[in-house]
């Protein structure tokens, strides 16, 4: 036998340099030889093959879905099949400690001078493969790493079928996309830095090692940033014929470089109105307090010079300044409160009409030349749960920041049920004055910001408008017209409860 094996057989120092299990089986399917590897993975010594053939059946096993698959391969090649894939999930059963490992493999009929016709069967144990995939697998599914490679004779990308999935587009046979169906999905104005860093790969004179982000156009018409990086796979004379890489979505860090960098704006900006606002601070209270200072001095030291017209201007001058410097202090106040969380609120049931119509009392006692400030009331009375004292600050801020914007016309104010919402009421001030421009409306409500930097005011009023009405969980917006006055329109739920 052993005589006959090296006569007829496949000598065993070419077999045994093969990486695959090699068993070389009859027309009969009786196994006469086994590779190194072959041993190794079926846990069989050497000396068998001194003692062949043997039946398949004391070496090993294949099994698909639990059923030995063996006897039907067989017969197949003996029916003229001469080349036979192993399907997937098919696994061979060793039969010295029954364990069983996934394979693939192939069977081959060929020709042998001394024993006709044999079938070699290749087999390789895909355990550790499968483990590696499966790990990869778990870690990628945790991320948005896409890997992907392009066949360059085929002009042609392979990507994960993942990829498709999270950009919402149909995928390609076989998770494929052509190269003029990648290049449409870029930005215009990526294409260039992508085409530039595919010509360095394809030139195969040097590996282009540096990410390069772009932009893909989304399934849904949005686009998301992506970073790329790819290397070459080359032939013998050393020209690419494939290249493989990975492509990341960046777009979540894309964000928050956005969110960070407004925030940074915000801030600079912030820190700049704050230093305005404190250069502008002495100005703000010295010149009401040197009008109060300088026009009591005046009276006191000259009361009996001055004629009944002129005490009573000076008094009154004294009067609009002590105002200004009490509605102030009172900004600066209640901005510290905010700052410090400690704004509180009393909330009850209230009457909107007699709301309305004490300012309006309140307004008529300051009356300003050659405007009308008067409640646009409808006959139907609102009760709201607010509290009165904040929301009475809200409109006459806005009564008050009207008055410094408007020299003729009138000044109405309001309220009216929400046409679209029976739960929330619309409280509204409208001016003639001299409008707000359509690039400062957005940033009107915002603290320190000025419209008119020689306009009386610290730039706080609004701000502080809008911080209260978001506490009783409303919203505060302004619609303007240069030159044809402005409308600002608070509107509040009905009824609120609001967590300490």
């Amino acid at each position: 036998m052993e005589v006959k094996n090296k006569q007829t057989l496949y000598n065993d120092e070419l077999l045994n340099i093969l990486p695959d299990g090699v068993i070389i089986l009859n027309m009969n399917g009786e196994v006469m030889q086994l590779n190194q590897q072959a041993l190794v993975e079926l846990h069989v010594h050497s000396s068998v093959n001194a003692i062949m053939p043997l039946s398949t059946d004391r070496i090993f096993k294949l099994l698909n879905k639990k059923e030995d698959v063996l006897s039907t391969i067989l017969e197949e090649i003996r029916q003229g099949k001469k080349v036979y894939s192993l399907p997937e999930h098919t696994f061979m059963q060793e039969q010295v400690d029954y364990t069983q490992f996934p394979i693939r493999g192939e069977f081959a009929t060929m020709e042998n001078e001394e024993e006709g016709k044999v079938i070699l069967f290749f087999f390789r144990n895909i355990t550790v493969e499968l483990t590696q995939e499966y790990i990869l697998n778990t870690a990628l599914q945790r991320t948005r790493i896409y890997p992907w490679y392009y066949d360059i004779s085929r002009s042609e990308f392979t990507l994960d079928d993942r990829y498709f999935e999270h950009l919402g587009i149909p995928a390609g046979e076989d998770n494929t996309l052509t190269m003029e169906e990648f290049v449409n999905m870029i930005h215009p104005d990526d294409q260039q830095a992508m085409a530039d860093a595919f010509v360095i790969q394809l030139s195969g004179n040097t590996t282009f090692d540096k990410t390069v982000p772009f932009r893909l156009h989304r399934g849904d018409g949005t686009w998301e940033w992506f970073e790329g990086q790819s290397t070459y796979i080359a032939n013998i004379s050393g020209h690419p014929y494939r290249l493989v890489g990975i492509c990341l979505s960046i777009q979540e860090y894309k964000d928050i470089e956005n969110t960070l960098i407004e925030a940074r704006k915000k801030a600079e900006e912030s820190d700049r109105l704050k230093m305005a606002f404190l250069a502008n601070m002495s100005h703000e209270i010295r010149t009401p307090l040197n009008a109060i200072v300088g026009f009591s001095d005046v009276i006191a030291s000259t009361y009996n010079e001055l004629s009944d017209e002129e005490r009573t201007d000076f008094v009154r001058l004294i009067s609009i300044n002590s105002e200004h410097l009490v509605r102030l202090i009172d900004d600066i106040l209640d901005l510290s409160k905010i700052e410090s969380n400690t704004i509180r609120f009393t909330l009850d049931n209230y009457s909107l009409k007699s709301l309305l119509k004490d300012i309006e009392k309140e307004q008529a006692m300051k009356p300003v030349n050659g405007i009308e400030i008067r409640a646009l009331l409808p006959d139907e009375d609102i009760h709201i749960v607010t509290d009165a004292t904040r929301l009475k600050q809200v409109i006459c801020n806005l009564i008050n920041n009207a008055r410094k914007f408007t020299e003729k016309g009138h000044i109405h104010f309001g309220f009216m049920m929400d046409s679209t919402n029976a739960d929330t009421v619309q409280l509204f001030v409208e001016d003639t004055g001299e409008g707000i421009p359509q690039k400062c409306q957005k940033e009107i409500f915002d603290r320190f910001y000025k419209v008119n930097t020689f306009k009386q005011g610290t730039g706080l009023g609004l701000s502080i408008c809008k911080t209260i009405v978001e506490h009783l969980q409303g919203e505060i917006s302004v619609t303007s017209k240069p030159g044809k006055g402005s409308c600002f329109t608070v509107a509040l739920p009905l009824d609120i409860k609001i967590n300490d």
